[in-house]
């Protein structure tokens, strides 16, 4: 369980800083209220499910017999972020292409759907449970603690996210994003860019 834990933790901490999750979740709550950015959640929590369950079937292996993965999923993933960071610099000065803008929801199903997608697509994901199925597949031979540990990360994923959600639906959060709209572009550029380069230092 302490390898569970610690996992836990590290997938806590991933999940609370700036990525395109974070993105997915801010928009529809800003643009259609709570429950849209509650279905996004639920899609994020969904693909974290999947990606959990991946480490019952050998994806730890994939990457301990071949590391060379880990560290083009880091350069992916951290190329991918700092072209966020510069995306949300650009909105910042010219006021245009902002990176958490108002989303429109479309539906149950579509809504849920975008919050799977933009997870199962997203490198900075694919390279944290990488590396997590690298450092906790070992302890998950047995059934319970597997589904204990997937059960457990769809919870602390749509826990974080869900309260995102609830977050940039508020009234006051939108007034405030609206007033510091530029100032906040210019933050989520700066945190986008910085974790990016530090991504792709650690791979390379």
């Amino acid at each position: 369980m302490t390898l569970i834990l610690t996992a836990w933790i590290a997938l806590a901490t991933a999940a609370i800083s700036p990525g395109p999750n974070l993105v997915a979740v801010a928009s529809r709550g800003l643009g259609s209220g709570r429950r849209s950015a509650f279905l996004v959640a639920a899609g994020l929590a969904c693909g974290a499910f999947l990606w959990s369950s991946l480490t019952a079937v050998g994806f730890g292996a994939l990457f301990q017999a071949y590391p060379g993965l880990l560290r083009l999923l880091g350069v992916l993933g951290g190329g991918y972020l700092l072209w966020l960071g510069i995306k949300g610099w650009r909105a910042a000065l010219t006021g245009e292409g902002g990176q958490i803008a108002p989303v429109s929801g479309r539906g149950a199903a579509r809504d849920f759907l975008h919050g799977l997608a933009v997870t199962a697509t997203n490198p900075k994901v694919a390279l944290l449970w990488a590396s997590l199925s690298t450092f906790v597949g070992p302890a998950l031979k047995y059934p319970g603690l597997l589904l204990v540990f997937i059960c457990g990360s769809a919870a602390i994923v749509f826990v974080i996210y869900g309260t995102y959600g609830w977050l940039f639906s508020t009234g006051r959060m939108r007034r405030v994003y609206r007033r510091f709209q530029s100032a906040s572009e210019a933050l989520f550029g700066t945190l986008f860019g910085g974790l990016g380069a530090v991504m792709v230092h650690r791979a390379l």
